[in-house]
């Protein structure tokens, strides 16, 4: 993000003794930096390989929002941490893993479900070519998160089957409500998930 500066992590790849890399991983974070992760609702630190809010430290950070005092609170803690809105974790080699946007988790009761989470799931099903997931309200647990899915070519995927896969697969509150097929999932040139336009057309079902 800009507010964290140019860089806060950098693949093992660019090192001046370059290391084996792995699938997803942003790499380790700079020397002139610190980077913890949080729990988004209590604040404290948490362990290795346990998901949580990003967060930063350093002089390469933004000193805060132009005219914008609240702002700056509510992104720069009294000790200095940039709070950045991202979902990851560090694993045991110290590399970071983005999982998802904080603004996006789907609130089941007291837990908290990562859409990216579930829709590398759903893709990874060899008959289905493309998955986004987004909540739906509920009015026992809140929001249940629900799948929108692009079946394969010639694929007959039902609606029951992709629950199953999932459920085998996550606790029980990461399971899916609901299942809607659809012919393309809405997205931005980037290749972003445009997640609004589907919890628009989620209302008008």
């Amino acid at each position: 993000m800009t507010e964290a500066g140019p860089v806060l992590a950098m693949n093992l790849a660019f090192a001046k003794e370059p290391r084996e890399t792995k699938s997803g991983a942003c790499g380790t974070v700079v020397r002139n930096a610190e980077m913890k992760i949080v729990d988004p609702h209590t604040g404290a630190s948490l362990p290795q390989n346990q998901s949580g809010e990003i967060c930063i430290r350093g002089t390469q950070i933004m000193k805060g929002y132009l005219s914008d005092t609240e702002a700056t609170k509510v992104t720069i803690d009294k000790d200095g941490w940039l709070h950045t809105g991202d979902i990851g974790y560090i694993d045991d080699d110290d590399e970071l893993f983005i999982v998802d946007r904080l603004k996006e988790l789907i609130k089941y009761k007291g837990f908290q479900v990562a859409p990216a989470e579930l829709e590398a799931m759903l893709i990874a099903h060899p008959n289905i070519s493309d998955a986004a997931v987004v909540p739906m309200k509920d009015d026992a647990a809140g929001e249940v998160p629900v799948a929108f899915v692009v079946r394969s070519i010639g694929s007959k995927i039902t609606e029951d089957d992709i629950k199953q896969f999932i459920s085998k697969q996550v606790v029980f509150y990461k399971r899916l409500g609901r299942v809607f097929f659809t012919d393309a999932i809405p997205k931005s040139p980037s290749g972003k998930v445009l997640r609004k336009d589907l919890r628009a057309k989620l209302a008008t079902i």
